[in-house]
C-alpha cells in the first residue's frame, strides 16, 4: 500500500479536538493554491451515512467548493467502482457480486483501485480525496483508499481510540497513515470547555477512573424505573431548549425499560413523563417494515401498491409506486418479484436516511455507534449490566458516549459491581 508522488495529510486526536475542522482548513488552503479545474470535484468518503451527512454540511460551508463536492459512503463508492469496471473485476476474479454483499464489493474495489488506469479514471474527476472517521475502515476499504492515494491528493482524519470494531486491532488505517505521512496530532479540545467533561474523557481514555462531580455524574441505578426517574429529573432540570442524547451501548431490557418508564411516569417531584424518540439504522427500519407486510412471490403493480398502502408508510409506498409506474411506462413490465420489491423498500429507507438533514435540537435516543461524530448539549448514558467486550472495548464505548456532551453528562450504571470495574475504575 505504498504511496508515490502524492501527498497524504492526516489529522489524529481525541474526540472533539477539531479533526474535521482541520480537514476543512487544510483542504481550503490547498484549494487556494491549487484550484479545481472545470468538471473536477472533491470526493469525500466516510463509513456511515450519519457521518456522511455531517461531512457534507461541513464541505458545503467552504466557499471555494460550492457545487464541487461529492460526498458518499465508502461502500457506495466501492459499488460505483465495481459497477463501472465490472468486466475488469470479473477478470480479476470478482464476479456475481450483489450490492448488499458489502465486504465482497469492497474487496473487489480494493483490487480495482490498485490498477493504474482506474486510478487515473478516478483522478480525472476527483483529484482530491477526503476521508473522515478513517479508523473505521476494514482492510479492504483501506485498500481502495490506499490504491487511489497513488494518484489523488488525500486528506484524512482518524482516531484509533474511537474505533469500536474489535477486529480492527491493531488499526489498519492508523498503521497505514503512520507509514505514508506524519499525522498531525490535535490535543486541544474544541467541543467543550467544561473541565469535568474534559477530565472524564482523559481518564477514560487513559484507563483510569473518571471522577463523578457536578457536570459529569456517574450514578448506580439498579432498576429501569430508577434510571427512568433519573432521566426525567435531568430532562426537567437541564433539558429545556437543549439538545439531549440518551446513549446506550445496546438497546436491551435496561434501556428499553428506563425509556418506557420515563414516557409513562412522573417523578415524585413532578418531572415527566417524557417520551424519547429512538433512532435506528435504515437497514433495521427496513427489516422491521418488511416484517409487517406479506408480499407474494410474483405480483402485479396494483396488488403491490395495495399491500404497501395498507402498511401505513406513505413515503415508502410513494417511492415504490413511482418505480413501478416507470417500469410499466418504459418497459411495459407488469409483474414484479418479491425480491425486487424488498430491494426497493430497502432503498427507500436508505435514501430517506441519507437525505435527512442533521437535527440539532430536541431529545433523542441512540446507540453509541449511532452517536459517533455527533455532539449534544447534554448526554445521558444508560450502561446496562450486560455490556460485552474486553475492558478496553468498554472504555472505548463509554468514551464515545461521554465525549458527545458539550455541557453535561450523566452515566447511569445498572450493575453495582460495575462501579468498581472498567470502564469505571
Amino acid at each position: 500500500m505504498g504511496v508515490s508522488a502524492v501527498t497524504v495529510r492526516a489529522f489524529t486526536g481525541g474526540a472533539g479536538c477539531g479533526k474535521t475542522h482541520m480537514l476543512m482548513e487544510s483542504l481550503s488552503a490547498y484549494l487556494e493554491v491549487t484550484p479545481l479545474q472545470s468538471g473536477q470535484k472533491v470526493l469525500a468518503l466516510t463509513f456511515m451515512h450519519g457521518s456522511r451527512r455531517r461531512l457534507e454540511e461541513r464541505l458545503g460551508i467552504l466557499q471555494n467548493l460550492k457545487g464541487k463536492t461529492e460526498c458518499t459512503t465508502i461502500d457506495s463508492f466501492a459499488w460505483r467502482l465495481f459497477r463501472r469496471w465490472r468486466s475488469l473485476a470479473s477478470a480479476l476474479g470478482y464476479s456475481n457480486i450483489q450490492p448488499s454483499e458489502y465486504e465482497r464489493v469492497c474487496e473487489a474495489a480494493s483490487a480495482l483501485a490498485q490498477v493504474k488506469e482506474i486510478q487515473s479514471w478516478v483522478a480525472a474527476t476527483f483529484p482530491i480525496l477526503v476521508v473522515d472517521e478513517a479508523q473505521d475502515m476494514t482492510v479492504n476499504r483501506l485498500g481502495m483508499v490506499a490504491g487511489l492515494a497513488n494518484r489523488l491528493e488525500v486528506f484524512v482524519a482518524a482516531d484509533e481510540f474511537q474505533c469500536l470494531n474489535e477486529e480492527l486491532r491493531p488499526n489498519p488505517a492508523c498503521a497505514w497513515l503512520s507509514q505514508v505521512c506524519a499525522p498531525e496530532e490535535l490535543t486541544q479540545p474544541r467541543r467543550t470547555n467544561v473541565d469535568e467533561l474534559l477530565n472524564a474523557a482523559r481518564a477514560i481514555r487513559a484507563g483510569e477512573a473518571a471522577k463523578s462531580e457536578k457536570f459529569f455524574v456517574v450514578a448506580q441505578t439498579s432498576t429501569p424505573p430508577l434510571a427512568g426517574a433519573w432521566i426525567n429529573s435531568n430532562l426537567s432540570w437541564y433539558g429545556g431548549g437543549k439538545s439531549v442524547a440518551i446513549i446506550t451501548p445496546t438497546l436491551g431490557a435496561f434501556a428499553k425499560g428506563a425509556l418506557t418508564w420515563a414516557a409513562a411516569n412522573k417523578t415524585k417531584r413532578g418531572a415527566g413523563p417524557y417520551s424519547i424518540a429512538w433512532e435506528q439504522s435504515e437497514a433495521k427500519a427496513a427489516t422491521e417494515y418488511l416484517a409487517t407486510i406479506e408480499l407474494a412471490d410474483q405480483a402485479d403493480g396494483p396488488s403491490i401498491m395495495a399491500v404497501l398502502a395498507a402498511a401505513g408508510d406513505a413515503r415508502t409506498a410513494r417511492d415504490v409506486t413511482e418505480w413501478l409506474e416507470i417500469q410499466r411506462r418504459t418497459r411495459a413490465k407488469l409483474e414484479f418479484s418479491k425480491q425486487e420489491v424488498m430491494k426497493l423498500v430497502e432503498q427507500s429507507f436508505s435514501q430517506r436516511r441519507q437525505s435527512r438533514r442533521s437535527e440539532v435540537r430536541g431529545w433523542k435516543g441512540m446507540t453509541v455507534h449511532g452517536a459517533k461524530n455527533r455532539e449534544f448539549d447534554n448526554v445521558i448514558v444508560l450502561w446496562p449490566a450486560a455490556v460485552g467486550g474486553s475492558d478496553d472495548q468498554k472504555r472505548r464505548l463509554l468514551y464515545n458516549a461521554v465525549t458527545r456532551a458539550k455541557e453535561r453528562c450523566v452515566v447511569l450504571v445498572q450493575a453495582s459491581a460495575h462501579m468498581s470495574r472498567p470502564p469505571f475504575a
